[in-house]
């Protein structure tokens, strides 16, 4: 077989094309032999990366690039997070030499260092993304994530509903920002989807959920639902309908509930809840003190303490939840009302029982086993 011919640039460059790989490819040196060096380097990478894959790093930037736009503003720290994590622990290998081992290594050490189950399933999930990416996107053929299962043992923060001396108090002062806490436990919306609510939303009995708002930094902005689930429809109940009273007479159609002519921002929500939760006698000290900037009269500087509410305004959306549960409502008709995507989310962290529910099932029990 004959050899191929070098051309000669007119910049003085020699030029040789070769075939590597199926593609066609242009190298350039002063000399043959340096051209010739060239080739060779081409062809044993062209066989390590067809024996090894992609380079994990280049895969890992390239699935974050199409991704990142994808994302909420809200979740694009955490990706980027566990994208940057991912590349520490396979920068340098090719796809193909990551197998489960090596991540369950990886996972592992995660859980003997304390993390959460939340956050050690948080990254196996975006670096099973990143080997979806290279097996639609660059003709990659394995995700060694897909029979991986996660440490055992792992500690698990559950959601709670708050305690029911909590509620009875939330119900006992509907009043001020009592509305805001109103709309979590008797609609089981949303923060941000309250946050959005305007005075025309609110029509015919029922509450229309078509957007939410998402605090960049302290600016609000409003955006669409996380998902399709989350746009839907939800009656005004007899203890909302009384806590609204007539607080919206007098208002435009298109002024916010909580802000006027504009959403609230972060701050000025923080606030309000943590002065709602201050009257229901529901703060706690943080430990923590910030200066003042004045002086006692030993001249020694004043602080403040820095107090925190007890629960949050979501842990009533858990109240709602746990209400349908208590009252039969199916998992399906939960499922739309709280505006999830999938019902075992649902079923796995609100479907809670009250303790008032608990109390109940154990005097039934007793008085079955009493033969009564």
């Amino acid at each position: 077989m004959p050899k191929k011919k070098a051309n000669t640039r007119a910049d003085g460059l020699i030029e040789k094309v070769r075939t590597i790989d199926g593609k066609r490819r242009h190298f350039y040196g002063r000399s043959l032999p340096e051209v010739q060096k060239k080739i060779d380097s081409a062809i044993i990478e062209a066989a390590t990366k067809k024996e090894c894959g992609d380079k994990f790093e280049e895969v890992a930037d390239a699935f974050w690039k199409a991704k990142e736009p994808k994302l909420k503003y809200g979740s694009v720290r955490g990706y980027k997070h566990k994208v940057e994590v991912a590349k520490e622990w396979f920068s340098g290998y090719g796809m193909r030499e990551i197998n489960s081992t090596l991540i369950n290594r990886e996972l592992s050490r995660m859980a003997a260092q304390g993390w959460s189950y939340k956050s050690i399933a948080g990254q196996k999930s975006v670096l099973s993304m990143i080997f979806q990416y290279w097996c639609a996107e660059l003709d990659g053929d394995c995700n060694p994530c897909t029979l991986l299962k996660l440490p055992q043992g792992l500690p698990q923060a559950k959601r709670r509903a708050p305690t029911d001396e909590e509620v009875e108090r939330v119900k006992n002062h509907p009043d001020g920002f009592g509305l805001c806490a109103a709309f979590m436990m008797y609609a089981g919306l949303r923060l941000g989807e309250i946050m959005a609510l305007q005075k025309k939303d609110l029509a015919g009995g029922m509450i229309s959920i078509y957007k939410e708002i998402v605090w960049h930094s302290n600016t609000p902005v409003i955006e669409p639902p996380k998902t399709q689930n989350a746009v839907r429809k939800v009656p005004i109940l007899a203890p909302l309908r009384r806590g609204i009273g007539d607080r919206l007479d007098g208002m435009k159609e298109d002024e916010y509930i909580f802000g006027g002519a504009k959403p609230m921002t972060k701050s000025r929500y923080e606030n309000a809840w943590l002065q709602y939760c201050a009257s229901l006698g529901c703060t706690h000290d943080t430990g923590r003190r910030y200066l003042t900037g004045k002086k006692d009269k030993r001249g020694n500087p004043l602080y403040k303490v820095i107090m925190a509410p007890d629960f949050t305004a979501h842990q009533l959306r858990h109240e709602f939840a746990s209400t349908l549960v208590q009252c039969g409502i199916s998992p399906q008709v939960a499922k739309e009302l709280m505006g999830h995507a999938d019902i075992l989310t649902t079923q796995r962290w609100y479907a809670e029982a009250k303790s008032s529910a608990i109390d109940e099932a154990k005097a039934l029990l007793d008085a079955h086993f009493q033969g009564k």
